[in-house]
């Protein structure tokens, strides 16, 4: 560790305004850049029902394959297999989630072919597997058969992997498509549904019925979830598999019990009546801010509950954003090189708990800043 090296790459950071740093968030201001897309987390009555009829323990104090695999964990990975009708495994994170399975089951041999626009994690594992890389054009399904027709015969291990929503844009892949592919080609495939779970339900795998087609079905459930964790969905060998060869999995204590119990309480009430009444909610939300901005001239090509507004550079997307919080608003800017150069955006995430006021006076205050601000 050279602490000069460390300290001249912190100040190139800060120079061309790619500098990160903590901010304290107390809940004052209205929240525009949560990943809590149906209000679970902030539901008092949901909190309240949870409290009274459960007193779990607060540390599992231990990993999985220790004494870590309360009942409160194996009753959730049970319940979520009666309703994927496939065989699940809780990971800690969806992070640890995405990274794990592709370094545990892919090597040098092996071909990973990738959404450009794919996770950091997906790219983790990637990078510490070992394996080819093969990158397709985003949601370009034309492009990603073009790379199968030129591999597929060179290679006997190919994993395909996307996501269902993405994170910047809100833009949605064409799954049914990518499973068709499967009928042509050779390959497994792994889909992250981190930005779909309890905006679509369980989800758009199951929706569609293609979970029985993916052969690593990932949902992370630290956003539209309400908490944190994530469920791997796979058949029993592959299970069996990360349980054995999985240092992410092995290596970690795992979830404190109270956690399994909320995401219990939650999947149980996914395809409620109370649950709709959040969906119906959400979208009412994402219709009024697209017809709002379109009506202040500001562009998104996003038609989800992530909504893109592009601003530029680094320095302008700062500015405004600490002119928004003085303001009252928290949103954060994604900055580049999270993004391409000077495609700085706001990533605008909606959920239930925000009136309608409430996102009618952002748009005159984000539309102010953005005529403004240079």
């Amino acid at each position: 560790m050279e602490k000069e090296k460390i300290r001249e790459e912190l100040l190139k950071l800060k120079s061309e305004n790619n500098f990160r740093s903590l901010k304290k968030f107390e809940g004052k201001e209205i929240n525009f850049s949560s990943n809590d897309y149906l209000g679970i987390a902030q539901d008092k009555k949901l909190l309240e029902e949870f409290y009274l009829n459960y007193k779990p323990k607060l540390s599992s104090s231990s990993s999985r394959l220790m004494t870590g695999s309360y009942k409160e964990v194996m009753e959730l990975e049970k319940r979520a297999e009666e309703i994927y009708k496939k065989p699940c495994i809780v990971f800690n994170s969806g992070f640890d989630a995405n990274s794990s399975i592709i370094e545990t089951f892919y090597g040098k041999n092996s071909l990973i072919i990738t959404d450009r626009l794919n996770h950091a994690s997906i790219y983790e594992g990637i990078i510490n597997s070992g394996a080819e890389i093969k990158r397709y054009k985003h949601l370009d399904m034309e492009n990603l058969e073009e790379i199968l027709k030129k591999y597929s015969d060179r290679y006997s291990d190919i994993l395909v992997v996307c996501e269902t929503i993405y994170s910047m844009d809100g833009d949605i892949t064409p799954i049914k498509e990518i499973t068709e592919l499967k009928k042509k080609y050779n390959f497994s495939l792994m889909v992250d549904e981190a930005h779909s779970y309890g905006v679509y339900g369980y989800g758009m795998a199951y929706n569609f019925n293609l979970v029985k087609d993916i052969d690593f079905l990932v949902i992370p459930l630290g956003k539209g979830g309400g908490s944190v964790g994530a469920f791997v969905f796979c058949e029993k060998i592959l299970k069996e598999y990360i349980i054995n060869k999985s240092r992410k999995f092995i290596f970690t204590t795992a979830l404190p019990p109270v956690n399994h119990l909320w995401n219990l309480f939650i999947l149980n009430k996914m395809e409620s009546e109370e649950f709709d009444v959040k969906r119906k909610e959400l979208f009412k939300r994402i219709d009024f801010t697209l017809k709002k901005l379109k009506e202040k001239g500001i562009k998104t090509n996003s038609a989800s509950h992530i909504i893109s507004v592009v601003t530029g550079d680094n320095r302008k997307i700062i500015k405004i954003e600490k002119n928004l919080r003085e303001k009252g608003y928290f949103i954060y800017g994604v900055k580049e090189p999270a993004v391409p150069k000077n495609t700085a955006r706001f990533r605008i995430s909606l959920n239930p708990e925000i009136s309608f006021k409430n996102i009618e006076n952002f748009i005159e205050e984000l539309k102010y800043e953005l005529d403004t601000v240079f």
